[in-house]
């Protein structure tokens, strides 16, 4: 998944994202009791999308891509996640402007974690098992993907700006959501993980991308569920 800013658009953006959300990413998934479930990946620029438009004057109808905004892809993933053992009905969708979701169906965590380093690699080009389940407990891992995504984000042609990325970073946000068959007993995640539980099968949890850059594990879960 390509997701580029051009650099000179970062100082701009940097001084408007204290008002407004910048970039969101989602995972989001469901789980049955056979292990099978469904995936969807979201790219939601549509804030950055406004703001650009504000500072260049995108036309409405011949930008639909944002023109020299940069690049967000998750096309190219398609193809190969249809040839992933276990994962079918592959679908992206692009109806909502500067909006990306990527949907999928696994057969277990070994296809989902297949799936997965297809979607989400990153730069050392090693495979990550991203989930596994211990007894009743789902744990979640990660590898650079993420943090990859902040650091491109961050990065700048001009050596001598001295602009603070940290304040822009933390307006770019980071989400994930769970649904299980069985009610969750509990959830570990990071300190500066926020979680929102709107029933007991289900859990919200939200982070931003300055967490991300300083702590290689802002990511990594641990889902209990109850026996059942």
């Amino acid at each position: 998944m390509r997701l580029q800013l051009r650099p000179r658009f970062i100082a701009a953006i940097a001084l408007l994202a204290v008002f407004t959300g910048c970039i969101t990413i989602e995972e989001n998934y469901t789980f049955k009791k056979d292990g099978s479930g469904t995936m969807e990946y979201v790219v939601d620029m549509s804030e950055m999308g406004e703001m650009m438009k504000a500072l260049e004057g995108l036309d409405k109808t011949k930008n639909k891509d944002a023109g020299d905004m940069g690049t967000m892809d998750l096309k190219d993933e398609v193809a190969a996640l249809k040839q992933v053992p276990g994962i079918k009905k592959v679908k992206v969708t692009d109806k909502e402007k500067y909006v990306q979701r990527l949907q999928f169906c696994f057969a277990d965590v070994t296809a989902l974690n297949a799936a997965l380093n297809v979607l989400m690699k990153d730069s050392t080009g090693v495979n990550h098992d991203f989930f596994a389940w211990e007894g009743n407990t789902l744990v979640r891992t990660n590898n650079g993907h993420a943090r990859g995504i902040g650091a491109d984000m961050g990065k700048e042609d001009d050596p001598s700006d001295t602009t603070d990325m940290t304040q822009f970073l933390s307006t770019m946000k980071y989400k994930m959501s769970f649904a299980f068959a069985n009610p969750i007993a509990n959830t570990g995640a990071a300190e500066t993980m926020l979680k929102e539980s709107p029933d007991p099968k289900k859990v919200k949890l939200d982070t931003d991308f300055s967490a991300i850059a300083n702590d290689p594990k802002a990511l990594d879960l641990r889902i209990e569920l109850t026996k059942p």
